[in-house]
C-alpha cells in the first residue's frame, strides 16, 4: 500500500430523524489523498495519533461530488464536508463517548439499520462496474456506530457512518487499513473511560479487560416478554459495542441473589454485573453481594447498572436523571447505553434493620422505605399487575377515597443543615458531629434519661441463617458478620449448580426460537456470539496470592451500624428527634425517583449521604393528598418552606419507626417485609452505579 492514495467514492447519503448512515468509499483513481501508514508495523506504532483520510459521496440530488475529510483523533471522528461549487462548508464532531463500537471486515450481507445503498463509480464504465460480482469485491469495510445526544428534546439519535477502504487491488491490505481505524476507536475509547479496577483494567464495558458483562434477565419482567426485549433491543447493542457477556435467566424468586452469593469467580471473569429486570432483583443482586465473604472487594470493583424492563425502573430514571441522560421514549435502549459506557458512580446504600415477633435481620437497600399511603397502594396493587404501570393510578384513587392512618412513634437523625448546603462531602458529613438543629413544635427531642450508655455503637449479632444469637449481656453483643461459625465450612449450596453450561448457537435458538420468547423456558444460560471462554472454577491467581486474598477476605466484616440497635435506646445528646401520633404515611427516599414517573425527592443525589424523610400527618385533606399524588411525576410535591402543618420532608442521616399496631404494610425497594420496628442508616458511596459521567 503506497503513501500516497486516491479516491472517489460513489454512495448516497440517507438521513431519517432516527437514524443517520453515510458510506464513504476510496479506491485509486488519480487523485491525491491524505497518507496512511504504508506498512502495518507503522501502523500499529501511530495509533496513539490522529488518522485522517479524504473521501468523496457523490450527491445524486446535487449532482455534485462532495469532498468528505474524516479524521479520527482522541475526541472522536471529526468530519469536514466541502462542495465544489461554493466551497460551502460543514463541519461534524462524533464525539468519542457517543460511539459506543465498530467494526470491520467485508461488506454486510444484511444491511445494518437500514443499510448500505448501491455503489456505482462515476468515472468508470458503467457496463465494467455491472460485471463486477459482490463477491469479487476487493473492498474492506469500516462500521462505526454511535449515538448522538441532543438537546432540546433530550434525546439520542443512531448514527452509522460506514467506511469503505479500497485503496489496493488487495483485500488483505484494505482489510489492514480497516483494522487501524477500528483498532484505533478502541483504544481512545479506552482512554477516555474512567472507571479502572483493582488491576488497571477498564471495567463496566468491558472494553480492554478481557472480562465479561454479567447479565441477569427476569424473563418474566414487562409482562412477561423481558427474552423477548432483551433480545429485540439490548442483544443488538451489545453486539454493536463488542461487548462479550454471559446471560443468566432468573427461574426462581432470590436466584440472582443465590447466584451472586455463591460465584466463586465473579471478581476474575466479570468486569460488572447488569440487572435487566426492575428494582426488585437489582435488590436481589445487591443483597446477595452484602452476604459475600469479599464483599468489600465486590462492591469497591464490581459496577452495578440496571436495564429497565420492570414495572418501577425507579433507579434507572435516576441513574438516567442523574447523568442528564433521555430516557423516554426508549428507556431500554439509553439504559443499555449507559450500562456499555465504561464508567461508574458511588452510590449510597441504606443499611436495615428490622425486629417482628423473635426475628430480626438486616438487609441493605438502595431505593426507598416504605410505610402508609405510598406502601399500600404498591402492595395491594400487585392483583392489577397484568396492565402494568396504570395499577398504580387506579389503586391510589381507592386509597384516597379510604384514607387510613397509623399510630406510631418515627425517630430521625437530622442531616447537619450547614454540611449540607455547603456541599461537604457525603463521607464527611457522616462523620462529623451532628449539632442539634432547630426544632419546631412537632418534633420532640428525645430526653437524657432515654439515651444509651455511652459506650461505642452495639448491633445486635446474627448468625449464619440471618437470625439473632442469643446474649445474656448487652455488653456481650458483637457486630454484624456475615462468616459461618467454622470458616472452613462450605456453603449448603453447591456451586456447581449456577456453573454456565449452555451457549447460544444459532441454529438451536432457531430450532427452539418460541423457548426463548417464552417466559416459562428452562434453558437459563446463554452467552454472547462473539466467542465463548472455558468454564472452571479453578482460580487464576497464585497459591501465595490465594492465601493473602483469602486473609483479607475473612478479615472483612459485614458494616455495621454506628447507631444503637433496634431493641436499644436512642441517645438525645446526639440529637435524635422523635414525633408521635397518627400518621398517613411515612417515606424515606434516597433517590431522585421512586419509579419512572415518581420524582420523589428532586434534591437526592446518587452519592450525597442523606435520606429524604417524608411525613405526612393526619388531618390531612383528600384534595391535599389528591395533588400531593398528581404533582410527583413533576417533583412540585413537597411544600416550599417547610411551612405546611401536615406534610414535611426532612434531610436526614437515620432514621427509626415504631408502629403502634400489628396490621400495615412496610416495604423496602418496594418489597414488603414483615410488619415491625424498623431502622435505616445511610452507608455513603458503599456501592458503584454505571453512569455515563462517572461522577
Amino acid at each position: 500500500m503506497t503513501a500516497t492514495m486516491e479516491a472517489v467514492a460513489a454512495a448516497a447519503i440517507a438521513t431519517t430523524p432516527v437514524q443517520e448512515q453515510a458510506a464513504l468509499h476510496l479506491h485509486p483513481t488519480g487523485k491525491t489523498m491524505s497518507s496512511l501508514p504504508s506498512t502495518p508495523t507503522s501502523a500499529s506504532s501511530e495509533t496513539s495519533q490522529a488518522l485522517s483520510e479524504i473521501f468523496f459521496v457523490e450527491s445524486s440530488r446535487r449532482k455534485q461530488s462532495i469532498k468528505i475529510q474524516v479524521k479520527l483523533c482522541p475526541e472522536g471522528v471529526y468530519l469536514r464536508r466541502e462542495t465544489d461549487q461554493d466551497d460551502h462548508i460543514n463541519e461534524q464532531l462524533i464525539r468519542i463517548d457517543d460511539i459506543i463500537g465498530s467494526r470491520y471486515g467485508p461488506r454486510l450481507k444484511k444491511r445494518p439499520r437500514g443499510g448500505l445503498t448501491s455503489c456505482k463509480n462515476p468515472n468508470g464504465d458503467a457496463a465494467q462496474e455491472q460485471e463486477q460480482q459482490p463477491d469479487r469485491d476487493n473492498s474492506a469495510y469500516l462500521y462505526i456506530y454511535a449515538y448522538l445526544k441532543k438537546e432540546k428534546p433530550l434525546r439520542r439519535v443512531q448514527t452509522l457512518r460506514i467506511l469503505r477502504f479500497r485503496s489496493s487491488n488487495e483485500y488483505a491490505e484494505n482489510l489492514q487499513t480497516a483494522e487501524l481505524w477500528h483498532r484505533t476507536i478502541r483504544e481512545h475509547k479506552q482512554r477516555n473511560s474512567t472507571t479502572i479496577d483493582i488491576s488497571g483494567n477498564i471495567s463496566g464495558a468491558g472494553f480492554g479487560s478481557g472480562k465479561h458483562l454479567l447479565i441477569l434477565l427476569n424473563p418474566k419482567s414487562g409482562s412477561g416478554k423481558g427474552r423477548e426485549l432483551f433480545q429485540k433491543q439490548v442483544a443488538p447493542l451489545l453486539t454493536e459495542a463488542e461487548v462479550q457477556y454471559d446471560l443468566q435467566i432468573t427461574t426462581h424468586p432470590h436466584y440472582a441473589q443465590e447466584f451472586v452469593r455463591t460465584r466463586k469467580d465473579l471478581l476474575e471473569r466479570y468486569s460488572g454485573i447488569v440487572v435487566a429486570s426492575g428494582d426488585g432483583l437489582f435488590y436481589e443482586v445487591l443483597n446477595g453481594l452484602m452476604e459475600r465473604m469479599d464483599w468489600r472487594r465486590v462492591c469497591r470493583n464490581l459496577p452495578l447498572g440496571i436495564i429497565p424492563c420492570g414495572s418501577g425502573n425507579g433507579l434507572a430514571k435516576s441513574v438516567a436523571h442523574h447523568c442528564n441522560e433521555p430516557y423516554e421514549p426508549k428507556p431500554i435502549l439509553h439504559a443499555t447505553l449507559t450500562c456499555i459506557a465504561g464508567r461508574s458512580t458511588a452510590m449510597d446504600v441504606v443499611r436495615v434493620e428490622l425486629s417482628s415477633m423473635e426475628k430480626h435481620y438486616v438487609m441493605y437497600s438502595f431505593l426507598s422505605v416504605g410505610w402508609g399511603l405510598i406502601a399500600d397502594i404498591d402492595i395491594e396493587s400487585e392483583r392489577l399487575r397484568s396492565i402494568g404501570a396504570q395499577r398504580f393510578t387506579l389503586w391510589a384513587i381507592k386509597r384516597l377515597i379510604s384514607l387510613r392512618t397509623y399510630k406510631g412513634k418515627v425517630f430521625y437523625l437530622p442531616h447537619p443543615k450547614e454540611e449540607h448546603e455547603q456541599g461537604k462531602p457525603a463521607e464527611a458529613a457522616v462523620a462529623a458531629a451532628a449539632a442539634p438543629p432547630q426544632e419546631k413544635e412537632t418534633p420532640l427531642q428525645l430526653s437524657v434519661e432515654e439515651q444509651a450508655p455511652p459506650s461505642r455503637p452495639i448491633s445486635l449479632p446474627l448468625n449464619v441463617n440471618g437470625d439473632v444469637s442469643e446474649v445474656s449481656d448487652v455488653s456481650e453483643v458483637s457486630e454484624f458478620r456475615d462468616l459461618p461459625e467454622d470458616l472452613n465450612e462450605e456453603s449448603e449450596t453447591d456451586p456447581d449448580q449456577f456453573v454456565d453450561a449452555l451457549s447460544m448457537d444459532r441454529s438451536i435458538f432457531r430450532q427452539h426460537a418460541d423457548s426463548w420468547h417464552s417466559a416459562m423456558s428452562r434453558r437459563t444460560a446463554y452467552y454472547s456470539v462473539g466467542g465463548q471462554s472455558i468454564r472452571s472454577n479453578r482460580s487464576r491467581m497464585s497459591v501465595s496470592q490465594r492465601i493473602e486474598a483469602a486473609n483479607a477476605e475473612f478479615a472483612e466484616i459485614v458494616p455495621s451500624g454506628t447507631i444503637p440497635g433496634l431493641k436499644l435506646p436512642l441517645p438525645a445528646a446526639e440529637g435524635w428527634c422523635c414525633e408521635e401520633g397518627d400518621f398517613v404515611m411515612v417515606h424515606a427516599a434516597y433517590t431522585t425517583h421512586l419509579s419512572s414517573d415518581c420524582y420523589f425527592a428532586p434534591e437526592s443525589r446518587l452519592n450525597d449521604g442523606i435520606i429524604y424523610l417524608v411525613i405526612i400527618r393526619s388531618g390531612v385533606g383528600r384534595h391535599q393528598m389528591l395533588n400531593f399524588l398528581l404533582s410527583m411525576n413533576t417533583g412540585t410535591h413537597l411544600p416550599a418552606g417547610g411551612n405546611d402543618p401536615f406534610i414535611r420532608v426532612v434531610p436526614v442521616k437515620a432514621f427509626r419507626i415504631e408502629p403502634s399496631g400489628s396490621d400495615g404494610i412496610l416495604v423496602v425497594d418496594g418489597e414488603r417485609v414483615d410488619y415491625g420496628p424498623i431502622q435505616a442508616e445511610v452507608l455513603p458511596g458503599l456501592i458503584n452505579v454505571m453512569t455515563t459521567n462517572g461522577q
